[in-house]
Formats: C-alpha cells, sequence, structure tokens
C-alpha cells in the first residue's frame, strides 16, 4: 500500500468558499485535462492553500530506473505572497530524490524544480493548463532521464539561499599556501533581503580579527569521488560527516586541521563566549566520470555557532579555565578522542550559494571569445578617453596581457569621457586605468604602484624601448599623435601596429593595422589613409572636419573646449576593440574607417585596399611611397605618350626620422604645356588644389616637389634642364627649411632627386620580387 504525507489541513465545504480564484481555476483545468484526477484542497498557512491531486501518465515504462510511478500524488501549492507563487510537492512518503529537485526542509514533501525562471517572466505566458503540461512533462522527462543530459555534470538539488559567498577563482589552487586566508567583506540589499559576502585575501587571522569578521571560512577539499546519485542536503553537521563517510571520504580529520590552522600555535585565541559566530563550510568535491577528473563541486553550509566550542566539541581545541581564549589542544587532534554523535547533530547546517569568481577561461566563454588567440603580451600606449575605454573593454573579455604607457595625469575636465572616477584627478592615467582592470576580477589587493603602468611616453627612450617590445606582439597606439606610429615605423621590433584615433567630430574613428610580417609599416599606412582621404568624394572632404591640425583627433581629446559626448567615444571604442581583436588574427595589413550616421545611428564601414610601400634612401632621407604611386606614373606617362607629362606632388616631411612621404601625384594642370622634348608645368587651380589637401588632412599633407616624365629611350635620369629646376626647388624649399624632391618616371625606372643626392629605383611591375637601388651623386650645374 502507498504511504503519503499529510501536507496541510483539509479545507471543509464551507472553507472551499475562501479559496482563492487561481487555485479553483487550476482545479477546474484539472477536471477538464486528461490524467489529473482532483483528490482535495488543503490548508497549508493563512494564506497558502494547496490542491491534492493524483496525476496518471501512462506514456513512459513503469519499470523506469529512477524510480517514477505512473500514478503520482502531487500537491500543487498556490502560495501568493512567495516570489514564485507556485509549487508542486510530491506526496509519497518514498518519492526518489532526482535532479531538477528544489531544497526542502527536513520532513517535508519533496519539491519538484519546473521552472528555472522568475516569475516575473514565467507569469506573462502562465496558465492554468500549460502548469498542468508542465507537471507531466516534468515526471515523463524525468522517469525517461531526458530533462538532464547524459554528457551534462550531476547537478545538486536546486535551492534559494539569502545569503551568497564570492570566493576567489583559485580558491582551492592556494589552500596548500600556509600564508593564503581570506576574509569577508558584507554586502546586504534590505530591498530583496539578500546578503553578499565577498573574500579578499588577508595575513593570518588574530583573535581581534576573527572576533570582527563577519564570516570564519572553513575550506576543505575531499579527494576525487565518482559521480554518484543526487542527494537530500544535509541538515545538520552529523548527517553530512554521515553522508560522506558512506561516499568513502573522512571530513572529521580534514575538518579539524581546518579549524587547528586557525589558531597560532602557543597563542590562544580570544572570543566572547556569549557571541556565535557565522561559519562557512566549503566543501570542494573533485568528481570524475569514468575515471577522468571532470570538475569540482562545490558545497557550501553555513553554520550560527561559536568557534570555540565547535573546535572544543572536536577535541581540536581547549578553553583555558577562567579565561576567554582558546587554544590548541595537546594530543587530541584528528587521531584523538571520537566527538558525540549528540552533540554534532546539534550543530544545523543551512546550505548556501557559493560562487567562484570566473577564470580567465570563463570569462572568454562568457564573452563569446573563446575562440580568439588571447594569451598574448601587448602594449596600449595613450590611455585617454578613447584608449582607457578599449582598455576596459579587452579586460572585461580578458582578451590579452597588456602593458599601460602614458605620460599624462587625469584632468577634471577628463572626467566625461574618461573611465576615471572622481577620486582619479591627479593620478597617472596609466598607474589609474592599471588598477582599476586588477580589481575587475579579483579579490586579492594589489601593488600600490601596479607594475604593468609605465608614466611615460612610449618612443622617448629608444633603448628602454627595445627591451620593453622584446616580448610583446601587438601594440595598439591611441596616443592621437604622429610621432608614436612614426618612430615605430623605423625601428626593428617584433610587434605588430595598431594605430587607433577618432576624428575631431567624434563621428568617426579609424584604424591603422600593420601586417604581421611588418613589411607594410604605419608610416605607409599613414600616407594611404591621407590619400584616400583626398581622393574620395563621398566622405573624405568631411572626415577630419573640425582639426586643429598636426593631431589625428588632437582636438577631440586634447581641447577642453569642443564637444565630444562619451556615447560616442564609447560606440567606436567597440568597434575598435572588437575590430582589432578580429582582425589581428589575419596576415594582412588593414586600413579601416567607421563613419556614424547621427540621424539613423548606423555605422558604415570604409575599406581602404592596402598595397605595397616602396622606399629607397636619398641621401641623408628616406623617401617613402608605394604601388599605386607607381601605377598613377606609369599611367599618366603612357597616356601622354609621345609627349612628356607632369605635376606636383603631395605627401608630408618628417624631420626627425628624415623621412618623405609621397601621398598623391596629381595630374598635370590646364595650362601645362607638354612636348615630346619636355614638359613645363602650367599654375592653373594648383594654390587651390594644394589648399584643398591641407584641409582634408588637418595639414599634414602638403606641397613636397615635382614630377614629370620621360618618353620612350629615355632613361628616368634628370637633364641639365631637370638640374636647373630642381635647384631652383631647392631654393623656394629652403624658405621654409623643407627638402625639394623632383621625381622622373620612365618605362621602366624612377629617379628620385633630393638636393645634392640622387637615387634610381625600377618599377615595381620590372622588379618583381627583386629590388635593386641605383646610388649616384650628381653634380648640379
Amino acid at each position: 500500500m502507498t504511504e503519503y504525507i499529510s501536507y496541510g489541513l483539509p479545507v471543509s465545504g464551507s472553507g472551499k468558499d475562501n479559496l482563492p480564484k487561481p487555485l479553483l481555476d487550476l482545479a477546474s483545468a484539472c477536471e477538464n485535462y486528461s490524467g489529473f484526477d482532483v483528490c482535495e484542497f488543503r490548508s497549508l498557512s493563512s494564506d497558502c492553500y494547496a490542491l491534492i491531486v493524483d496525476v496518471g501518465d501512462g506514456t513512459f515504462d513503469s519499470s523506469n530506473a529512477v524510480g517514477i510511478r505512473r500514478v503520482e500524488r502531487l500537491a500543487l501549492v498556490f502560495a501568493p505572497k512567495d516570489r514564485f507563487p507556485w509549487e508542486v510537492r510530491a506526496l509519497r512518503v518514498d518519492f526518489p530524490v532526482t535532479m531538477h529537485q528544489n531544497h526542502a526542509p527536513p520532513e517535508t514533501p519533496r519539491s519538484l524544480c519546473l521552472y528555472l525562471e522568475p516569475w516575473s517572466t514565467v507569469e506573462r505566458m502562465w496558465t492554468p493548463q500549460e502548469f498542468l503540461s508542465r507537471v507531466l512533462w516534468w515526471l515523463r522527462g524525468t522517469a525517461e532521464e531526458t530533462l538532464h543530459r547524459a554528457d551534462q555534470p550531476l547537478e545538486q538539488l536546486f535551492f534559494e539561499s539569502r545569503q551568497r559567498f564570492v570566493l576567489p577563482e583559485d580558491h582551492f589552487e592556494r589552500l596548500s599556501d600556509p600564508n593564503y586566508r581570506i576574509e569577508f567583506d558584507r554586502v546586504r540589499v534590505e530591498e530583496v533581503n539578500l546578503t553578499t559576502y565577498r573574500a579578499r585575501a588577508t595575513v593570518a587571522h588574530s583573535g581581534a580579527s576573527l572576533q570582527e569578521s563577519h564570516c570564519i571560512p572553513l575550506t576543505i577539499l575531499l579527494p576525487p569521488i565518482t559521480h554518484g546519485r543526487v542527494e537530500e542536503f544535509p541538515v545538520n553537521l552529523d548527517e553530512l560527516i554521515q553522508k560522506l563517510s558512506d561516499r568513502g571520504v573522512n571530513i572529521l580529520g580534514l575538518l579539524r586541521e581546518e579549524i587547528e590552522a586557525f589558531v597560532p600555535e602557543g597563542q590562544g585565541l580570544e572570543m566572547d563566549p556569549a557571541k556565535p559566530h557565522l561559519i562557512l563550510l566549503v566543501i570542494g568535491t573533485p568528481l570524475q566520470r569514468d575515471g577522468e577528473p571532470e570538475t569540482t563541486a562545490i558545497y557550501g553550509f553555513a553554520m550560527h555557532v561559536h568557534f570555540g566550542q565547535l573546535g572544543e566539541d572536536l577535541f581540536v581545541l581547549s578553553r583555558a579555565p577562567d579565561d576567554n581564549k582558546w587554544y590548541r589542544a595537546i594530543n587530541l587532534a584528528s587521531g584523538g578522542q571520537a566527538p558525540e554523535p549528540d552533540r554534532l547533530a546539534s550543530y544545523a547546517i543551512d546550505p548556501i550559494s557559493i560562487k567562484l569568481m570566473p577564470s580567465k577561461d570563463q570569462i572568454r566563454e562568457y564573452s563569446g571569445i573563446s575562440d580568439s588567440a588571447c594569451d598574448f603580451r601587448g602594449v596600449i600606449a595613450g590611455l585617454g578617453a578613447l584608449g582607457s575605454s578599449i582598455a576596459d573593454i579587452w579586460a572585461r573579455e580578458c582578451w590579452g596581457d597588456w602593458e599601460y604607457v602614458d605620460h599624462d595625469v587625469v584632468e577634471p575636465h577628463n572626467l566625461p569621457r574618461h573611465v576615471s572616477p572622481a577620486q582619479g584627478v591627479g593620478m597617472p592615467k596609466s598607474q589609474l586605468v592599471s588598477g582599476l582592470i586588477s580589481s575587475m576580477f579579483s579579490v586579492f589587493p594589489d601593488d600600490p604602484i601596479p607594475p604593468n603602468a609605465h608614466v611615460r611616453k612610449l618612443t622617448d627612450d629608444t633603448e628602454w624601448l627595445n627591451d620593453f617590445l622584446m616580448d610583446k606582439v601587438l601594440i595598439i597606439d591611441a596616443s592621437t599623435t604622429l610621432e608614436v606610429p612614426r618612430d615605430l615605423s623605423v625601428m626593428e621590433r617584433p610587434a605588430r601596429v595598431a594605430t587607433i584615433f577618432m576624428t575631431p567630430s567624434g563621428m568617426a574613428s579609424v584604424l591603422l593595422l600593420e601586417d604581421k610580417a611588418g613589411a607594410i609599416r604605419s608610416l605607409s599606412l599613414e600616407a594611404q589613409y591621407y590619400r584616400a582621404i583626398l581622393t574620395d568624394e563621398d566622405w573624405g572632404g568631411r572626415h577630419l572636419e573640425g582639426n586643429n591640425g598636426h593631431y589625428w583627433v588632437g582636438a577631440g581629446c586634447r581641447d577642453i573646449t569642443v564637444a565630444l559626448s562619451h556615447e560616442l567615444v564609447s560606440l567606436h571604442a567597440a568597434v575598435l576593440a572588437r575590430q582589432i581583436r578580429l582582425l589581428s588574427a589575419r596576415e594582412q595589413a588593414q586600413i579601416r574607417i567607421w563613419d556614424h550616421d547621427n540621424s539613423t545611428g548606423a555605422v558604415i564601414s570604409h575599406e581602404i585596399r592596402v598595397v605595397n610601400p616602396v622606399h629607397t634612401k636619398v641621401g641623408d632621407w628616406t623617401v617613402w611611397w608605394d604601388s599605386t604611386i607607381e601605377g598613377t606614373l606609369a599611367q599618366l606617362r603612357f597616356k601622354a605618350l609621345p609627349n612628356e607629362t607632369g605635376g606636383v606632388l603631395v605627401g608630408f616631411v618628417d624631420h626627425k626620422i628624415k623621412t618623405i612621404s609621397i601621398v598623391l601625384a596629381m595630374n598635370a594642370p590646364e595650362d601645362s604645356v607638354s612636348s615630346s622634348d619636355g614638359f613645363v608645368r602650367g599654375i592653373a587651380g594648383v594654390e587651390d588644389q594644394v589648399r584643398e589637401c591641407r584641409r582634408r588632412t588637418g595639414q599634414v599633407v602638403s606641397y613636397i616637389g615635382e614630377w614629370h616624365s620621360h618618353p620612350e629611350g629615355c632613361s628616368s635620369q634628370p637633364s641639365s634642364y631637370d638640374c636647373r629646376q630642381l635647384n631652383y626647388l631647392i631654393n623656394v624649399m629652403a624658405r621654409d627649411g623643407a627638402p625639394a624632391i623632383l621625381l622622373i618616371v620612365s618605362g621602366d625606372t624612377i629617379t628620385i632627386s633630393l638636393d645634392q643626392s640622387t637615387t634610381t629605383v625600377e618599377l615595381s611591375a620590372f622588379r618583381g620580387k627583386r629590388k635593386r637601388s641605383i646610388d649616384c651623386q650628381t653634380s648640379r650645374a
């Protein structure tokens, strides 16, 4: 004969008139739902009632291994004041302990876990009929063992604890460290009746710290065990010890050792005998399946007892006569007397929620980047609004191991756009960002000066920089300056450079990413980026509007009078952070521009085709151009044949690193004079074109010299007339202290003359993979 738990008190006939309408609606649904027979109504409290039903389901095997019967008696409980008002209790006395059950108090019916979502979500789709279908689904799925995938680890019973404890992610790994101790900071939220205890590292416990601590943690790491059935939680310490003993684990000795470790040898701990402690018992159980380790199950129990009295009952501590101090007991440790079971049974334990801080691998999984290459060393140079936001994003994803370089401090006007709080004003940006990031997931105190923060400019000290970059893979240049990417372009280094910035209006952002091989450097990408601005008639004309000149984003981040919202900083930081992570996995160099449409919120991407650079030494200078420049020169020359043609060159000069970068070779002006034996460049529209170049590029790209072609059968070596033109250019450009460049293109070579030096190189179409430079000195007439 089946024995059932008598749950609540019967509701008499007249009492049914006072039953809540939702419960009566559920009873009505049962009468119209095959498989549900209403037995009676019961009262559980003044405002909590249960509908007792027999539920029959003949769709699963009656001899299932779990022990679910085809007819089960259930209590469908309605408690309108509970956080989740509907509950299902199994009334059969020997109803099995299964997965997907809620933890229930001792001597009460087992509680079936039908929903994992909160009631605020469930109530929007809840109906009596849906609820009854859910009950049948649970019984059938549990009997057939399909509610839980076979390859998932077995789980505990579900329970809802009002106390939650957060431990470091490597808590169990550090238990062997004798100096490792944790204390808890308490966060109480009265509105939701929830208390969270956050662990932090501390020194070995003193009597004062133990007495004042919010919680005393006792951690026990058990030997590996094999997955077994789901069990009910023990209700007292004696039951816990017995349950683990049944699994072949002796917890008593481990618990004694943990308590003893709290008391320094030869010293006593002073504790108020009338004041109980909150003791957190953390049990880590490595689980294995088929002999292989799978995971570590973590169980937590709270005991509100006196720590010293617990130690006495376990014969590991003893209290000094006429004193409130407890000492280590002599000869009564783990091999001594056995504690009294009745005494241990008096220590009630409550299951509580234990969570570990996430590990790097878990954070990457949560962020959806676990398939990315994440373990590399990198540098972020420039921790302003954009750089600090990107650093924050990557830290939250655990993408890369970064060092931070910036010579600036946080100013008051930085706060509207920077990750810094008000307390950070006056701090070096690199140290502030590093400190914020180091505390993001760590519960341990950090060094007062983070070792990965450097208060300096990145490229000021070449010797330091060479050593610093030795083990780095990626350099993020968010400095908003010209010097960092240019200085990095001319030095030998293994790291790849990604230059990022926002335009002054805040409506666009830019990425210049070198190739992995290091063949296409930032200096060439800068020139190709400017050429795209100059030649694009869609976005190029407005791209850098609002600039103050010589800073890519200087007017946006450095000038406090310019309005730039944190909305735009966050938008572009997110786009850049994600795109750098994705594009850095590719071999090729990249130039990307993202335009934000203020009216629609759309972000439009512009991908600029990157071409191979060419550079050659001319006297004391290095001249840079690329295959697009060569293609333009060859095409313009071919169209003009048999005549010569030419025009002006625009680009930029860097006097520190002695480089000249050719950005664009312009067409011949309309008033030019062209023949088969000479070319005279006109002036129509040239001044306006050069002025527009300066405007579009923030005064960076300007006139740097002249170019012209030689006809078929002639080399690219300068003629006597060319030498006179070069001398004239030298005199004109000397007024501004700038070098003068003359470029001559023939059918297969380019000759570049600069001051008193001339260098000839083959065009890429003829050179292929072979590059030959011919240096020659040409005397000036």
